[in-house]
């Protein structure tokens, strides 16, 4: 109801929202803040006179503070700027006098006369608690962060850096971790993984960090997420490094940056709590959850989902694992996500349930008695995403205006799972059971998800009798129709849009798309002629001679690439 309501910045935690915008709490409810009762007296609408007006006295209106500068915006429209947002209902700067001392409108409830009251209790962060720190004998702290580091002026990054293990005399536990965050504007999440013994990257130096995607290193030790304050781990089990595990470590970085600010410098990382006290079990973490999303915009529901199934749990679990706790994880779109825990027909219990999840305020969901899944159960995860004040789709990616669907649970004992994720790359595709492949083996969509495509028969067949952008010849259609009927990822719908989402993610993938497109047309006529064409689409083919450049560029974008595959 108003413009970027639900992006509303909160002034002192630095990439936390401030849900109930006119109101004093910032998850909404109970006394309204100055804007509150603006907006209550123009008729909770968007008024050009509320858009001109400063509410909270900060010299700025509340259109400039809300992205509406000139007062244009009209709800269900897309605002005039989305980032470098301010709060209409809070004077800032926080510590100036003048906004220390603004008095708040009295309502009942309120126990506040000045903002300064108010904004000191609204900027406390939860404390974090963990009484095996003080129940355990000979508990120690390692400190594993970067230098300072200039922060790159683009919205995302990722970044990385090696640390050896400070004592690696004998084996230990980490049994808790607190975040350090050097820089609150720019730290979006933090990921520290085990190398395996014996790994070795001679081109990079230890505590020097480097831009990165993804490693070798996958065995997740800690994570922190904005609104988590730490991890306290079970009292039966730990994280084992030292001597006879993790020696070398890798700190993950995810920076967020959306004014892309050139002047940002960030020295975050972990506090490590262990131990040479080694507790029963040795602890790991299982990642399960959905890759694919495809979130449309203006939309209330969109619901993505994934099954670890029973086949997978088989292959999986060598043994019945413990789990002590679980959290999910989404980004702005998130509205609820469920973890489930099946045996045969049953749902035995929730995992997670977080029916209104905040992206900045995770739950961690422990089990003082751990939850035990078994060979053959079913981990289940559902995501609700609402949509209805984006106006562009959203698909799943690393950068906060993505999305995401993944649950990440704790457990033990470590070697009952030799793989540490179990993860559908698209709509209920698992690798690890072939019943959801629609007949395309894990082993087969391999030649379509890298560069290796360029050395398959379906590249080289196409590319060698097809040329990108140009006329469809009757070599080139022929080529097209014997390699897919030849190819059992492209026997089925499923399959044939599969192997699109494939290669539309890697540049060879994308350049084989430009071979294909000269002969989609055709293709689809032949198809319409078989009744399956995708009816909906409206094309013309220009007669004689060359298509033009231009137009076939065009056809690329009226005709979706699934058309293509259904000439079958």
């Amino acid at each position: 109801m108003i413009p970027n309501g639900v992006r509303v910045p909160h002034p002192c935690k630095a990439s936390n929202l401030w849900h109930g915008v006119g109101h004093m709490n910032s998850e909404g409810g109970g006394s309204r803040n100055v804007f509150g009762v603006a907006f209550e007296k123009a008729g909770h609408t968007w008024t050009r006179e509320l858009c001109q007006a400063d509410s909270d006295g900060d010299g700025k209106t509340n259109g400039e503070e809300l992205g509406d500068p000139r007062c244009v915006w009209t709800r269900g429209s897309t605002p005039e700027k989305t980032s470098g947002l301010s709060h209409p209902g809070i004077c800032e700067p926080l510590e100036s006098e003048a906004c220390q001392l603004k008095e708040v409108p009295p309502a009942p409830g309120n126990v506040y006369k000045y903002q300064r009251g108010w904004m000191a209790d609204a900027c406390k962060n939860g404390e974090f608690e963990c009484e095996d720190l003080k129940n355990t004998a000979d508990v120690r702290q390692m400190k594993i962060r970067i230098p300072p580091t200039r922060v790159p002026a683009k919205e995302t990054t990722y970044m990385c850096a090696y640390v050896d293990f400070e004592n690696v005399t004998t084996d230990f536990h980490v049994i808790a971790n607190t975040p350090i965050i050097n820089n609150s504007y720019v730290m979006h999440h933090m990921t520290l993984m085990g190398c395996p013994n014996g790994y070795e990257d001679p081109e990079q130096a230890l505590h020097q960090p480097f831009e990165c995607y993804m490693g070798s290193c996958v065995d997740i030790l800690a994570v922190w997420t904005l609104g988590m304050n730490g991890q306290c781990f079970h009292r039966d089990a730990g994280f084992k490094v030292g001597a006879n595990s993790y020696k070398r470590l890798r700190i993950e970085y995810h920076w967020n940056n959306p004014m892309r600010q050139s002047d940002f410098v960030d020295s975050s990382g972990f506090t490590l709590y262990y131990t040479p006290h080694l507790r029963r079990h040795n602890m790991g973490m299982l990642v399960v959850g959905q890759e694919y999303l495809e979130i449309p915009p203006f939309t209330d529901l969109t619901v993505a989902s994934s099954d670890c199934t029973a086949t997978c749990t088989k292959n999986l679990l060598k043994s019945d694992i413990y789990v002590t706790s679980a959290f999910n994880h989404m980004h702005y779109l998130g509205k609820s996500m469920l973890m489930e825990h099946h045996r045969g027909s049953q749902m035995l219990r929730y995992i997670t349930k977080d029916l209104a999840y905040d992206y900045n305020t995770p739950v961690i969901h422990s089990f003082s008695d751990p939850l035990v899944i078994q060979p053959g159960d079913t981990i289940r995860t559902t995501c609700h995403f609402k949509s209805s004040d984006k106006s562009v789709t959203t698909f799943q990616g690393e950068n906060t205006s993505d999305e995401m669907c993944y649950g990440f649970i704790t457990y033990f004992p470590v070697e009952s799972v030799p793989g540490k994720a179990c993860l559908s790359p698209w709509k209920g595709y698992m690798d690890c059971d072939p019943s959801t492949q629609f007949g395309c083996s894990s082993q087969e969509r391999k030649k379509f998800s890298g560069q290796q495509l360029n050395n398959t028969n379906l590249f080289r067949d196409i590319t060698s009798v097809c040329k990108p952008v140009s006329k469809c010849t009757e070599e080139c259609k022929s080529a097209i129709k014997a390699a897919m009927a030849r190819e059992p990822c492209m026997q089925t719908q499923d399959g044939r849009d599969f192997v699109e989402s494939l290669m539309l993610r890697h540049s060879t993938g994308r350049m084989l798309m430009d071979y294909l497109l000269p002969c989609q047309l055709s293709i689809y006529k032949d198809g319409q002629k078989d009744g399956e064409a995708c009816t909906e689409a409206v094309v013309d083919e220009t007669s004689g001679g060359e298509t033009p450049e231009m137009t076939l560029i065009l056809l690329a974008f009226l005709v979706p690439v699934s058309c293509l595959w259904s000439w079958s």
